[in-house]
């Protein structure tokens, strides 16, 4: 089974750095960037091939943005990456593919960080582990979750926040697991979100919350 790697972005810098570090770590993926406003000059680079744009909707909704890249990625698997977000582990991208094909109960597996609100997704050295929720700093998304859920709920743009754990719920009420893996690592304090701005910090997502609130009855 193939992997796409979806990056939504609309910094070159950002998306640049990213897609260099897919490409060493994991040179078969395709990288499919989900456009928002970039240039797009390096695009034809032969080092970052295989890797396609595709033009975002503004305004930016995160879940939106990734939907449109899942269609763009056909019946494969999919990663998807923060442009801030940089891979540092060797095949971590297959890692996690390979540990969900071993492990159908897993239906969303992410991989750990240096910056992120979840404190379930700091390395720990212990392989996968389920958790109950993860943030989409970078996550594997096999296409039979994809099949079986349907895409990310877009309804989640009055703030920031919330699709990720909103998609993590509809999986746990489906039966599937959520998990982490310590085998694949991404750095997430070296650059700046194209979206967000500091990585150490989020943005209002009370409305979002909200909205998920109702949505699940919690």
């Amino acid at each position: 089974m193939s992997i796409s790697v979806i990056v939504p972005s609309k910094t070159d810098a950002n998306v640049v750095r990213c897609m260099e570090a897919v490409r060493k770590h994991e040179p078969g993926a395709q990288i499919i960037v989900v456009d928002d406003g970039l240039k797009l000059d390096w695009l034809p680079r032969p080092d970052l091939m295989p890797a396609i744009g595709i033009p975002g909707v503004k305004p930016f909704i995160f879940a939106r943005n990734c939907n449109l890249g899942i269609v763009a990625a056909g019946s494969d698997d999919v990663v998807l990456l923060n442009d801030d977000a940089l891979i540092e582990s060797p095949g971590g991208f297959s890692l996690l593919q390979q540990c969900a094909a071993d492990n159908q109960e897993f239906g969303i597996i992410g991989a750990t960080t240096n910056v992120t609100g979840q404190p379930l997704q700091w390395r720990k050295d212990v392989g996968l582990r389920e958790v109950p929720s993860i943030a989409f700093v970078c996550v594997l998304i096999p296409r039979r979750t994809i099949d079986l859920l349907g895409m990310l709920d877009e309804r989640y743009c009055l703030g920031y926040g919330c699709e990720d754990a909103d998609y993590c719920e509809a999986a746990k009420r489906a039966g599937l697991k959520i998990g982490v893996h310590d085998g694949c690592f991404v750095d997430h304090s070296s650059l700046h979100s194209s979206f967000r701005g500091d990585p150490h910090s989020c943005g209002d997502f009370s409305r979002n919350l909200a909205l998920f609130n109702q949505k699940w009855g919690l």
